[in-house]
């Protein structure tokens, strides 16, 4: 993409206030510059509003269905900064996303080194699926083809995240949840349901440590860390960390300007300074 479009559309320019260079280099086509919008918008995982994407793409939902589409087939972060829409609007969790991607990759035969390292490292945090767990995966996938009954790639992927340890300070929110999700819930579930959606987002300390990770496991509940700008983040040694292929997409880019940048004696909004300093 053209780096003047780019940036105008980075900068919410409509097609009215777009310069005379800028329209040229798009053969003075409106309609090409609106492709060109959703495309930046959905390659860099934009909000639907308060973005200039809401104005070209009417329909929120399909947005989004379509943002999603494509960061799974690129293999892309699951786009946390999106959780409200992901999880409460699509049912989608980064533990359902992440085993589509797997069973994806699976169903292509694909190396494990497809996978980019966040995406990677990611798979390895809620799946469990390392680089070794793959290439059984892949060993019982072929096996089981030789059978009558043989295992589909979902059939052999993991059911539920791997545990986690949850904060007390973390804030529960809930996902997408339907009158089928309730009746198998137990009672002391339904009450918590019922607490995080009457009075809001609670602190994971203020409910059931057990609660939370089962409604977690079932994908009733996401998770939220609350970070202001003083906060100071320590990134302990990286053991086990997946070191696959770069992506090369914005968020990568990011996050590793991020690792460059950041240590315990300097908060957030520095960090944010000096990552975008590096753009």
């Amino acid at each position: 993409m053209n780096i003047d479009v780019e940036f105008h559309i980075r900068h919410n320019y409509p097609w009215s206030k777009l310069p005379a260079n800028v329209r040229q280099s798009l053969g003075n086509s409106q309609r090409e510059y609106e492709k060109q919008v959703v495309l930046y918008s959905i390659r860099n995982q934009l909000r639907y509003r308060n973005n200039l994407v809401k104005h070209v793409k009417k329909d929120e939902r399909k947005y989004y269905e379509e943002l999603l589409r494509y960061s799974r087939d690129h293999l892309m972060l699951y786009p946390y900064h999106l959780s409200d829409i992901m999880v409460k609007g699509l049912r989608i969790t980064p533990f359902s996303y992440y085993t589509g991607i797997m069973e994806d990759i699976m169903n292509s035969e694909k190396s494990y080194d497809s996978l980019p390292n966040f995406t990677a490292a990611d798979c390895l945090r809620l799946l469990g699926i390392g680089r070794n767990q793959y290439i059984d995966l892949m060993n019982q996938c072929r096996s089981s083809k030789k059978f009558f009954r043989r295992k589909t790639a979902r059939d052999l992927l993991p059911v539920k995240p791997v545990e986690i340890a949850i904060e007390a300070w973390w804030v529960v929110q809930a996902g997408y949840i339907t009158e089928d999700d309730i009746k198998i819930c137990t009672l002391p579930e339904k009450c918590a349901i019922d607490k995080i959606i009457d009075a809001g987002p609670q602190l994971s300390g203020s409910l059931d440590y057990n609660v939370v990770h089962s409604l977690y496991n079932k994908g009733f509940i996401y998770l939220d860390v609350p970070i202001s700008d003083d906060s100071c983040i320590a990134v302990p040694p990286l053991e086990g960390f997946v070191m696959n292929r770069v992506q090369g997409d914005y968020f990568e880019t990011l996050l590793y300007k991020i690792f460059v940048s950041i240590d315990e004696h300097t908060n957030v909004a520095e960090v944010s300074v000096t990552s975008c300093e590096r753009t």
